[in-house]
């Protein structure tokens, strides 16, 4: 964290404020003799010249497009924002007004900022998101051949109840974004041949009634891996003596419909070369060789997932192939890995394997958006808020590459557009709060946004008016009251969860020590404090926590986060100064505190010097 300050030299200014105080000779004349005047005036409201001249100044300090856009906006909106900032460019047009006040004269400033939060789009500001797995299609319709909803298992059915089993410890008001696949026609079909490898505990090996494992070389096997109860067939040549080469073979398949196809879905991981393929025999006669010359190679009938530089791809189905051909006759369906140790050692995960003959499914996606009401999830109904749907951003262009905005496909650029084609008959002064998939460069949330109806919709600036906000002489310029106010980040939380490792490994998240601990409930990943007693409780060994006493379990969580924030501010400003510009120093760290909703809190620190700072003042929550 890092604050950048620039005091603004009166020179900046020139002539743009005029000095209006007849009494500017007298007070001259007593500087000389050595007189300081010390003045205070409880409100200096700025006005139009004001805000005008430090446009100016501010456009000539930016150092970008989107500084200089800010910059130019102080003027035409008569408010201050994010980049022109009071503290930077305040001080020097009280340095015009109050020519003749010295050390110790303070005015309080009142002036206009652009904010961008209304009680509306507060409501949205934490909103999570789900997307239906093939388990939870599975559940829904007792088989794993239909991975959509249809007529007969609507989503505002089905997906509540998906929501009530998976979120066993939502809250309130708590709110999901939730992604599935939709068909408006129900399936219909036989199964031939389904497989989800879902029976299998983690690492067992592949042993299934009419199946085989062929290991034409080496010794390695197809294994289960189990990941959030959904099981994948794994083989991979990295831990291979030498050369892998294992055929994995289905059970032989009757194929009675000329609208039989195979499927399957399939992830890379750790890819560094092809070594995955699939035949299909009507030839093979169930032994334990495997000779390619009675076998048809389909592998270039799919379509795979696309390699990633590490880690693992996506689950991804890779299409249907038609058995057409097999009408009347037994089929068998070979999975080929080959690699080798210090060769291609790419993992390969082979997962829900299906013969059908079920008519194509024309689902398509689609999202909606639930809520936690009266201890359920629900969908939710009211109209406050506008959701971007996939079909809305197909509809848009760029954005329906991935159905989601990014820091190169602005929403600001789209959702003007997208408003006034949704609501056609808005009349002008009308706000909406719009919700939407953003893409941050590391994953994908839901954002919403407002906008306020002029004769176009616009992203809502919510200018307010901040009161007598104050600013003091020190004896050589106006300066704003320096208390720096700094706010958690994600690597804020590494340093605490990387402290607890060190000197409290035992508060360390069991599931995800890597960013998660519970000595002072930081998370690297949520980016938050949890305060929730029954995870604080049991997430504490040294018993620390009063359990029977809420009060008191309470206080001492906060005075744990406290602790927290005083040891990330030594941390990261270790030369931090005991005052600046005459003025005492003064810290306040702003922490996302979750107690079940996230809150926002405040703890103020006064610097003492070479990374010292000692608390100054209760938490407040904002």
């Amino acid at each position: 964290m890092k604050i950048k300050y620039n005091l603004i030299a009166l020179s900046l200014f020139g002539g743009l404020l005029a000095a209006c105080d007849p009494m500017e000779d007298i007070y001259n004349e007593i500087n000389s003799e050595g007189i300081t005047i010390t003045k205070n005036e409880e409100e200096y409201v700025l006005v139009k010249a004001d805000y005008e001249a430090i446009s100016k100044a501010a456009q000539a300090d930016a150092q970008n497009e989107e500084e200089e856009a800010l910059a130019k906006r102080v003027a035409s909106d008569l408010a201050l924002n994010s980049f022109v900032t009071a503290d930077k460019y305040v001080p020097a047009v009280l340095a015009k007004l109050y020519i003749s006040w010295g050390k110790g004269s303070t005015v309080g400033v009142t002036y206009n900022y652009q904010e961008d939060m209304s009680e509306t789009l507060k409501k949205f500001a934490s909103v999570s998101t789900y997307a239906l797995s093939g388990d939870d299609y599975e559940t829904i319709w007792g088989v794993a051949t239909h991975p959509f909803l249809s007529p007969s298992h609507a989503a505002n059915v089905e997906i509540p109840k998906i929501l009530n089993a998976k979120f066993t410890e939502s809250q309130e008001g708590d709110f999901c974004l939730v992604d599935y696949m939709y068909d408006t026609e129900d399936p219909s079909g036989m199964v031939y041949l389904d497989e989800n490898f879902n029976s299998f505990s983690s690492k067992d090996e592949i042993k299934i009634d009419g199946w085989k494992q062929i290991n034409v070389k080496g010794t390695e096997n197809w294994t289960a891996n189990v990941y959030k109860e959904d099981g994948t067939a794994e083989l991979s040549a990295f831990k291979a003596a030498g050369e892998l080469e294992n055929c994995l073979v289905t059970k032989g398949v009757q194929i009675q419909s000329a609208d039989a196809a195979l499927t399957f879905d399939l992830v890379y991981g750790h890819h560094n070369g092809d070594c995955f393929s699939v035949f299909v025999s009507d030839k093979y006669d169930g032994s334990d060789k495997f000779n390619e010359i009675d076998w048809t190679d389909i592998t270039g009938e799919f379509t795979y997932p696309t390699p990633v530089s590490s880690g693992y791809t996506d689950k991804t189905n890779v299409g249907t192939y038609s058995l057409k051909a097999f009408n009347g006759k037994t089929v068998y369906i070979a999975f080929r890995y080959r690699g080798a140790k210090g060769g291609v050692t790419t993992t390969v995960q082979l997962d829900n394997i299906k013969i059908t003959t079920s008519k194509p499914s024309h689902a398509m996606p689609y999202n909606g958006l639930f809520q936690f009401n009266g201890g359920k999830w629900g969908a939710y109904t009211e109209k406050d808020v506008v959701v971007v749907t996939p079909a809305d951003y197909d509809e848009m262009g760029a954005p329906g590459k991935n159905d989601n905005f990014s820091s190169s496909i602005k929403p600001a650029d789209y959702l003007p557009v997208f408003l006034a084609q949704k609501l056609p008959y808005a009349k002008a002064g009308a706000t909406q709060v719009v919700l939407y998939k953003y893409y941050d460069g590391e994953k994908t949330s839901a954002m919403a946004d407002e906008y306020l109806l002029g004769t176009e919709w616009v992203l809502n600036n919510n200018i307010v008016t901040r009161e007598k906000e104050t600013f003091l002489h020190n004896g050589e310029r106006w300066l704003f009251d320096p208390t720096i106010t700094v706010a958690m980040t994600a690597d804020d939380y590494l340093y605490l969860v990387n402290w607890v490792a060190e000197n409290k490994p035992a508060y360390l998240d069991s599931s995800h020590p890597e960013n998660t601990e519970w000595w002072f409930g930081g998370s690297s990943y949520y980016k938050n404090f949890n305060v929730q007693l029954y995870k604080r409780t049991s997430n504490d060994p040294e018993g620390l926590v009063d359990k029977a006493d809420e009060a008191k379990a309470m206080a001492y969580l906060m005075q744990q986060i406290q602790t927290a924030c005083g040891m990330v501010l030594s941390r990261n400003y270790p030369d931090a100064p005991t005052q600046m510009n005459g003025v005492d120093l003064y810290y306040k760290v702003q922490a996302i505190v979750y107690d079940g909703s996230n809150n926002l809190y405040e703890f103020r620190y006064k610097s003492l010097g070479k990374g010292q700072f000692e608390v100054a003042g209760d938490p407040v929550k904002l």
